[in-house]
């Protein structure tokens, strides 16, 4: 009695192997079966279709947000609606960003102005305005100068009496108390009146530099400060005009894209606030397909390839699509490498959300794997031994590696899905050898 065991090897992606292992107290029947070679066989298992599974995105998907904080006036879009790029969505109220607007216009435009007549300089007419004030200044100078000269003489004639009135007095030469009382208001008066003098004389030689100040700036022109700190102004101006035009334009919310409508967020007489989602706008021509690649997928999958996708509810038909997108950085906690695909829907077919696989080209779909323990190495090429009707034949193979244990071989027509090949062929095995499994 012949007892068998059938074991299982599984295969990670492709593979499914049955090894036939020897039973304790086998017997040997027949001539045949005597000289045969024993061996052990795994059975290569049907090709995978290298199927990725992922779901379909959008390939433009934007959250639409107000600018500024603004009542709501107006809502042009509901959901489904399709809009072109720069459609107008949602337009808040405008009359105080309008009057921010004008206030500004005014205060650039006075200005400007300052800073143009500055540049330009005094006019004849404003020179000869200035000349005839410096006239005038040297005119009343002169009138002042002669007064005080006139106060100062009274004052010495007036302080000379008194002294002389002081000392009749004081010899009892017939000065009364009365004329002295009279010289010496006399000198009062006269010692204020040269101090009132000599006062309006300084006012008006004041008077007189400053007209002839203002004649000379007006003849030089403005100085570089001058103009420069003019400029600032005006740029400072322009600068606040600019961020109230910006204001008022960011108050009509415009579509970024052509695209559809999915969600809308807010109403007429609400409150937009700056940065918070108002609608949400899709773009369906083109969508993509996110993947999750094993780490012993990835190698295979290039940016540039061409794929074909398959979409669960849509049975019998394929779309193409290309790998536009290879992380070379896993997902964090899972060995797994984001992938995305491109996939033309302009017939609008495919919808977000939808579960799709992505079949790889025919090469790397008809790729098999082989323990690498079942590979005979032979004048710097690899071989497998198939058997067919226990004997065993050398079928040249092209390997690519998979990992330690495991190697990708393409089929050929000597080795296709099902076959049986030989593992840890012995060295006395050779091309047309008889062999019998255990």
């Amino acid at each position: 009695m012949h007892i068998r065991k059938q074991i299982i090897v599984p295969a990670i992606l492709i593979l499914a192997a049955i090894a036939i292992l020897p039973g304790c107290g086998a017997k040997v029947s027949g001539q045949a079966d005597s000289a045969a070679v024993p061996i052990q066989v795994i059975k290569v298992g049907q090709p995978a279709t290298a199927g990725l599974s992922g779901k379909v995105i959008p390939d433009q998907d934007i959250k639409i947000v107000s600018k500024v904080a603004g009542k709501v006036a107006s809502v042009n879009v509901q959901e489904g609606s399709k809009v072109k790029q720069g459609d107008v969505l949602v337009q808040l109220e405008t009359s105080d960003l309008t009057q921010q607007v004008k206030q500004a216009e005014s205060a650039l435009v006075a200005a400007q102005a300052k800073l143009v007549d500055t540049k330009a300089g005094a006019r004849s007419q404003e020179i000869q305005g200035l000349q005839s004030a410096v006239s005038a200044a040297q005119g009343a100078y002169q009138q002042a100068t002669a007064a005080m000269e006139q106060a100062k003489a009274g004052l010495d004639l007036a302080t000379s009496t008194y002294n002389r009135l002081r000392n009749s007095y004081d010899s009892n030469s017939g000065v009364t108390q009365e004329d002295l009382d009279k010289g010496t208001l006399d000198f009062e008066k006269a010692k204020a009146a040269s101090e009132q003098a000599q006062g309006a004389q300084k006012a008006a030689e004041a008077q007189l530099q400053g007209a002839e100040a203002k004649l000379q700036l007006a003849k030089v022109g403005p100085t570089d400060n001058t103009i420069s700190a003019l400029q600032a102004d005006v740029d400072r101006l322009n600068a606040g005009l600019e961020l109230a035009n910006s204001g008022l334009s960011n108050a009509t919310v415009t579509a970024p894209i052509d695209g559809l409508i999915v969600k809308k967020s807010i109403s007429v007489g609400e409150l937009a606030q700056p940065g918070v989602q108002i609608l949400s706008l899709v773009n369906m021509d083109q969508v993509q397909v996110e993947l999750s690649v094993s780490d012993s997928q990835i190698t295979q999958v290039k940016a540039g390839m061409q794929v074909d996708v398959a979409i669960q509810n849509l049975p019998n038909q394929t779309f193409k699509g290309e790998i536009s997108f290879v992380s070379p950085v896993a997902n964090a906690n899972s060995n797994t490498f984001p992938v995305k695909v491109k996939v033309d829907n302009k017939d609008g077919l495919l919808f977000a959300g939808m579960v799709a696989e992505v079949k790889l080209n025919a090469a790397q779909e008809s790729r098999l794997e082989v323990p690498k323990s079942a590979i005979v190495k032979k004048d710097q090429k690899e071989y497998v031994f198939t058997v067919t009707d226990n004997t065993a034949h050398l079928v040249e193979v092209k390997t690519e590696e998979k990992n330690q244990d495991w190697s990708y071989v393409l089929p050929t027509d000597k080795l296709k899905a099902n076959e049986q090949i030989v593992v840890n062929p012995a060295d006395k095995i050779a091309e047309g050898t008889k062999v019998k499994a255990e």
